[in-house]
Formats: structure tokens, C-alpha cells, sequence
């Protein structure tokens, strides 16, 4: 301030004219900016996915995955990604070769193009962080009495700390750990994550033992990785398919049911998820239906984020549900008095399988990918479904 002359001044502000980190509106700047560059360089920022960008130049694609200021580069040729580097010169920007790590993930790529993604150094730390380090591993992440009703007086975790005993701080700093690596690489604890999470606002007691289970059983899979094999070099005829299943009622407190799905390309595992439904269905069939217009809604994404990159996905994409009146349903093949109410939203799966763009098929519940996303399963199922979604 003496430097500017205005010693004294006590109601004198200062305009910054660049933005600094900690700032409110700098992660805003910092995305304007970013893209900007990006746009000035050619690339074209994905309608389906704001933080995604591409670029088509001759015979070569560049797409570019962006967050907040990282980000993850890819293209058909070693040239095209060194332009790319070139063209945002202007913001300082570190080429740290191929990628080793990106957001705690571990990446690997062998010598026949196959890559595995792991996080066993963020379940580590994340162990370590809790104090856990030492703690037995577990088989399983959740149990079966994940589905019992607590009782009114279940006890609640402090929010200050009473000598070593757990927190309602130390709770969400562990189930937030818990669901980056769900959502990353480790879909077989997606359902008992999403169970924790439930509780963040209010944990209980028995809530922080399953938060502490499922990193008891990351410990003991911490090693565990994810597959991502090379498909065909032809960017036209992907094969998109969809696992979807619900769990009826599951929730014995509002009796609303849940949804799972899991999306693969080629057969690779890229995306799942475990959600609570919205409203509460009336039959198991759906429950299922729901579900299947949940999922393949995030299907007719994907499929728009790679048509949007020249990658056109073959039809009729497949959507597998394990409950044959669910399926009649989504074919018009079935007229039901129990059906009648469920919600025009969930009918345009209807039209989609009339057009010809998914197709449904029926699969059998010991083999369906989507139900690791809403049950308890013991060791042996779970390690059968972790199998088949080629994480070993």
C-alpha cells in the first residue's frame, strides 16, 4: 500500500488485473481461458461432454480430456499430439510424455497396446490417511445387513472429536476417498459406496463400520486393475452395449428400488453406476424398466460423445436386462393394467427400440454386470462378476 501512495487509506481497494489461485471465480477464468486456446487451436468442444475436445486434421484425430488443469492427450499419430503441444505454447503448458498417472490413477501399457488402470497407491494413502494401514482386509465390501432398518435411536458420530473415536469430518473425508475410487477404476464397490454416501449428511456409527469395511476389503484387492484392450483400427461399427438391473424395493426405509448398469465399449468396461430410483415402482418389472431407460439414456450419450468425434457406434446397440417382462414392455409386446401409470419419461425407450437404435435382450442374473451395482454379493459371486468386467 506505501508503494501505491495510499498509507491511511483505510476504504481503498485494489483491482487485481490477473486472476490468482484461491480466488472464487479462478477456476472459471482458468476454464475461459483454456478454452480459448483451445478453440483458437481448432479444436471443437463436444456438446455432450463440456470438458472434452477434438480435432480432425487430414487423416489424424486429436482429442484432448480436460480437468480443471490437467489434462489428458490422445491421437492417431505421435505428430498430431506433438502439434497439438505446440499449438498451446502460449500458456506455459508441460508435456509429461505418456501418461503414467492421472488423477491417482496408475496407468500401464503393455507391448501389444493393452492398457490397465489401477489405484493401488491412492488406496494406500487413503488407508494410511485414516489410520487403517494396519487394518484386516475383508472378502467383501458390503454384507446382507446393509438391507436391515436401523432403529430410531441408532447412535450418530460426533462432529468434534472425543479423544480417537470417528467424526462426522473424518467419515466424509473417508467416503469422499471411497467414491473417487469407485467412480475410477474399482466398479465392484460402487454399491456399498453408494450405501455409505447416503449417510454424509448425518453419519451413523454403523455407517462409519461400513465405510471401514469397504477399505478393509480395498486393501485386500488393492492390486487389483482394470483392462482396456486395443478394438479394431476402423472407427465405424463400435460395439456399444449396456448391462442394466434393478433391485426392487431395495431401500426398506422408503421402499424405493435401486439402479445398475454398466456400459462397455468393444468389450471394455468404461463406464457404471449405482443410483437410487426416484420415485417408488410398484412390481419388480418396473423397476426394471426404469432402470433400462435410466441406462440406455446413458448409452444414447456416450453414443452421441463418439458420433461427435467421427466414431459411429453399430445399431442396434445392446441393452441387456434380466427380467423378460420388462423386455416385452420396451417391445410393445405386453399391455398390462400394472403398467399403465408408469411415467411417459421412461417410454422413450419404447421409440428408440421401435427405430431400430437399441435392441434388448434378455440375460441371466448370474451373469449380469449391473447386478454387482445393486446387491450384496459374497465372495464367490463377486469375484465371478469382477471377472467377467475384466478387473483382475
Amino acid at each position: 500500500m506505501r508503494e501505491q501512495d495510499a498509507e491511511g487509506e483505510k476504504d481503498l481497494v485494489l483491482e487485481l488485473r490477473k486472476s490468482l489461485y484461491g480466488l472464487k471465480q479462478a477456476n472459471r477464468l482458468w476454464s475461459q481461458l483454456l478454452h480459448k486456446r483451445l478453440v483458437e487451436a481448432g479444436f471443437m468442444r463436444c456438446e455432450s461432454d463440456m470438458f472434452f475436445y477434438w480435432k480432425k486434421e487430414d487423416e489424424d484425430l486429436v482429442v484432448v480430456g480436460v480437468y480443471v488443469d490437467g489434462l489428458l492427450t490422445t491421437g492417431t499419430s505421435v505428430e498430431a499430439v506433438e502439434r497439438f503441444f505446440e499449438s498451446l505454447s502460449s500458456i506455459s503448458i508441460k508435456d509429461l510424455g505418456r501418461v503414467s498417472k492421472f488423477l491417482g490413477m496408475r496407468v500401464n501399457l503393455d507391448d501389444t497396446g493393452k492398457y490397465t488402470l489401477d489405484q493401488e497407491e491412492a488406496i494406500a494413502d487413503l488407508l494410511r490417511t485414516n489410520g487403517l494401514a494396519e487394518a484386516n482386509p475383508t472378502r467383501a465390501p458390503i454384507g446382507n445387513d446393509c438391507y436391515d432398518v436401523p432403529p430410531d435411536d441408532v447412535e450418530l458420530l460426533g462432529s468434534t472429536s472425543a479423544g480417537t473415536g470417528p467424526t462426522v469430518r473424518s467419515f466424509q473425508s473417508l467416503v469422499g476417498g471411497l467414491l473417487w475410487i469407485a467412480r475410477c477404476t474399482r466398479p465392484d464397490i460402487a454399491f456399498a459406496v453408494h450405501k455409505a454416501t447416503r449417510q454424509t449428511h448425518a453419519p451413523r456409527v454403523i455407517d462409519w463400520k461400513l465405510a471401514k469395511r469397504i477399505a478393509r476389503y480395498l486393501k485386500g484387492t488393492a492390486s487389483l486393475k482394470i483392462t482396456m484392450s486395443p478394438g479394431q483400427e476402423q472407427y465405424q461399427g463400435l460395439e456399444l452395449e449396456v448391462f442394466s438391473d434393478a433391485e426392487f424395493a431395495g431401500d426398506k426405509g422408503e421402499r424405493k428400488s435401486m439402479t445398475g448398469g454398466v456400459l462397455r465399449l468393444n468389450g471394455m468396461t468404461v463406464s457404471w453406476g449405482a443410483r437410487k430410483q426416484g420415485g417408488v415402482s410398484l412390481s419388480t418389472m418396473e423397476a426394471e424398466f426404469v432402470a433400462a431407460s435410466e441406462m440406455a439414456r446413458d448409452l444414447l450419450g456416450l453414443r452421441e460423445l463418439l458420433s461427435e468425434i467421427g466414431m459411429s457406434p453399430a445399431l442396434p446397440m445392446k441393452l441387456y436386462v434380466d427380467n423378460q417382462a420388462a423386455i416385452s414392455q420396451i417391445y410393445g409386446e405386453a399391455s398390462s393394467m400394472k403398467a399403465k401409470h408408469i411415467d411417459v419419461r421412461f417410454k422413450f425407450l419404447c421409440d428408440f427400440s421401435r427405430r431400430g437404435v437399441i435392441a434388448a435382450h434378455y440375460l441371466r442374473s448370474e451373469v449380469m454386470l449391473a447386478d454387482l451395482m445393486t446387491k450384496a454379493h459374497d465372495a464367490e459371486k463377486l469375484t465371478r462378476l469382477r471377472v467377467l468386467m475384466r478387473i483382475e
